[in-house]
């Protein structure tokens, strides 16, 4: 084994060798989370990285394999499996001969990309008023789009053309490179860079689209918002988004709701909370007070004896569900004024009640 190559697979994992197999495999999750391609996009060394992790997991989640690295480390393992320490391949051949050809390379190619493209899904905001949930509302938007270009349907091929085959990559869609690690000789591959995994590049592109398949259009679009919805709700509108490529179908628009805020409203899901004034004398007496709704307005009945913070239910005046159903309520919670100045009569009608209250 060479030693610029010679890198202890508990090191590559993070752990020791007291780690239990529980330890084990909660270092090698945290490690994989981490140097994953489709996370560390940034790291050029991802891919081998991550390569050289499922390498020492695989080998030290297996108690027999772990044993033999233990006492005769990587050597050993190659030795016992057979394998020439000076003259091996590529991680595959190592994965073939230690784990049966069951392995799953998570990088090998599965295709290139050289079919049918389906076009992007697009997202708008759409803003509606607390009346608008209640209704429902119709909105027309206007989208500014890529469509498929309608004189070479998207192919990008100038009519009459066809694709030729890559020369960076010779029509594979992949291009290879090998570096030495604790493996011996790595042999990746990665996406062509210059056909984008196509293995085909346009030589005669089309005049209207340039090649792209796509050409920029502005549509108004009628979008039918239904009641009940809440903000951060998204509705789909079928074949709306950004057109495909290669005869690929259209991508869907998804319009995200918002909802202005009501100046007397604070919406629970489907129930409304607002707030009423009422003298002292009213709370104790009891009586009626004209509400705002969202329909119009109400009368609500305020029962004797109502304390300041009680909560009174008009039932029905809320909001509806977003799949229908029975409308939500109107919380209203009563707030007591308390005067503070009194006129000599009102001063003196208030000690009365308070001997009253006093005597009984």
């Amino acid at each position: 084994m060479h030693n610029d190559i010679d890198r202890d697979l508990y090191e590559i994992l993070g752990a020791n060798k007291g780690s239990s197999q529980s330890e084990i495999k909660t270092a090698y999750r945290q490690r994989a989370r981490e140097c994953h391609p489709d996370v560390a996009q940034d790291d050029p060394d991802s891919e081998h990285k991550f390569k050289e992790l499922t390498f020492a997991y695989e080998i030290l989640s297996d108690p027999e394999k772990r044993r033999d690295y233990d006492m005769y480390g990587l050597d050993g393992l190659r030795r016992g499996a057979g394998i020439d320490v000076d003259g091996f391949g590529s991680i595959s051949d190592l994965f073939d001969i230690f784990f049966g050809g069951g392995f799953s390379d998570p990088f090998a190619r599965r295709g290139t990309s050289g079919g049918r493209v389906r076009g992007r899904d697009m997202e708008m905001l759409v803003m509606i008023t607390l009346q608008d949930v209640v209704t429902g509302v119709e909105k027309e938007v206007e989208v500014q789009r890529r469509a498929t270009c309608e004189e070479c349907g998207g192919t990008g091929l100038k009519p009459g053309t066809q694709m030729s085959n890559c020369d960076a990559c010779g029509g594979v869609g992949q291009v290879r490179s090998s570096r030495r690690s604790i493996l011996g000789t790595l042999v990746s591959s990665r996406t062509c860079p210059k056909c984008q995994g196509t293995g085909q590049r346009i030589t005669d592109p089309c005049e209207s689209c340039g090649g792209g398949g796509l050409t920029p259009v502005t549509d108004r679009i009628q979008i039918t918002i239904p009641p009940g919805v809440d903000r951060g709700d998204r509705l789909r509108v079928r074949d709306k988004g950004e057109g495909g490529a290669r005869g690929g179908g259209t991508g869907d628009l998804y319009v995200v709701i918002d909802v202005e805020p009501y100046p007397n409203f604070d919406r629970d899901g489907i129930h409304l909370h607002t707030s009423v004034t009422v003298e002292f004398a009213e709370a104790a007496l009891g009586g009626q007070k004209e509400m705002e709704s969202l329909d119009g307005a109400f009368t609500l009945k305020i029962t004797s004896g109502t304390q300041p913070g009680h909560v009174l239910r008009a039932k029905g005046k809320g909001l509806p569900p977003r799949y229908g159903g029975r409308r939500g309520d109107m919380l209203v919670r009563v707030d007591v004024s308390i005067p503070t100045r009194l006129t000599a009569k009102q001063k003196k009608l208030l000690e009365s009640y308070l001997e009253t209250r006093k005597e009984t």
